[in-house]
């Protein structure tokens, strides 16, 4: 059946309601997600009939509909995702189908494990969404099926938190950006990145891009030799793209196995702050 279904996608090319034509696909695979179990994270009730008219250039129907980022623990086969696949749930019990399923503005490499829900899923406080239900045929690039997961769907007044991290290094084979927007961690001072995804797109409190004034806020734990230790990154890159991935730029040597975010770090789109939150941070490979 996965086959069959790759096989079709390849030959018709992506389907009308998938607005995600111009991501970058990893040129690999991270071995160790074919034994991981692929799960559906999180979904983010982030906007309620408020995306803006700038929501354009994501798609021509977005403006004035509901947003719903979702984050997935792997990557997904970018040739496997229609608005089809899902299904929302109301607190009414309502049932609500997707119109724009899209990796914008996620689009980078190694970045697409996160996708947006635009349409309408009921009104906030009387008939939130609840539920997100995967009822297609959607892939993870490992292979993996995600058919038949569901999510508890965060309500619209709860504030933005970390759904996924990871932590890399930038060897030779790593697609570096070295400046722009989305640009990197400096080369010659980062020993590990630890990459951050929150369940929705963040902005430091004042509005302004996550910088230097909250790396503080920010505390990762290194496993060195039998003993840990806590450090702050040193500087925040991946920023000014608008998507929901942060990377933690660290100098200590070291192993990273957490990192938690201090409340009131960061805001969404709806200017909701976080709750202090805190995560398991896995190998990429």
């Amino acid at each position: 059946m996965k086959i069959q279904l790759l096989l079709l996608l390849l030959a018709c090319g992506f389907c009308a309601c998938n607005n995600s034509t111009d991501y970058v696909l990893s040129e690999r695979i991270p071995q160790i997600d074919k034994t991981r179990e692929a799960k559906v994270l999180s979904a983010f009730f982030g906007l309620d009939n408020a995306l803006p008219k700038s929501a354009i250039g994501i798609s021509p129907k977005a403006p004035g509909k509901d947003g719903m980022p979702i984050i997935f623990s792997h990557e997904l086969e970018p040739r496997t995702l229609d608005a089809a696949d899902f299904k929302i749930k109301t607190s009414k019990g309502e049932f609500f189908n997707v119109d724009v399923v899209t990796f914008k503005p996620a689009i980078e490499a190694f970045e697409l494990r996160t996708i947006l829900l635009i349409g309408d899923y009921g009104n906030a406080p009387d008939n939130e969404p609840i539920e997100v239900e995967i009822v297609g045929e959607l892939l993870a690039r490992s292979g993996q099926n995600f058919k038949g997961q569901k999510v508890v769907v965060t309500p619209l007044l709860k504030g933005p938190f970390l759904s996924y991290a990871e932590h890399f290094t930038l060897d030779d084979t790593y697609p570096y950006v070295k400046r722009g927007n989305g640009c990197d961690c400096p080369k010659n001072k980062t020993t590990t990145v630890v990459r951050t995804v929150w369940a929705g797109g963040v902005r430091a409190m004042n509005g302004e891009e996550l910088g230097e004034k909250e790396l503080q806020n920010f505390t990762v734990t290194l496993k060195r030799r039998n003993k840990t230790i806590e450090v702050q990154p040193f500087q925040i890159a991946d920023t000014g793209d608008n998507d929901n991935n942060l990377d933690l730029c660290i100098k200590e040597k070291g192993t990273p196995l957490s990192v938690s975010v201090k409340a009131n770090t960061a805001i969404d789109p709806r200017d909701d702050a976080n709750d202090f939150t805190e995560l398991e941070i896995l190998s990429r490979w």
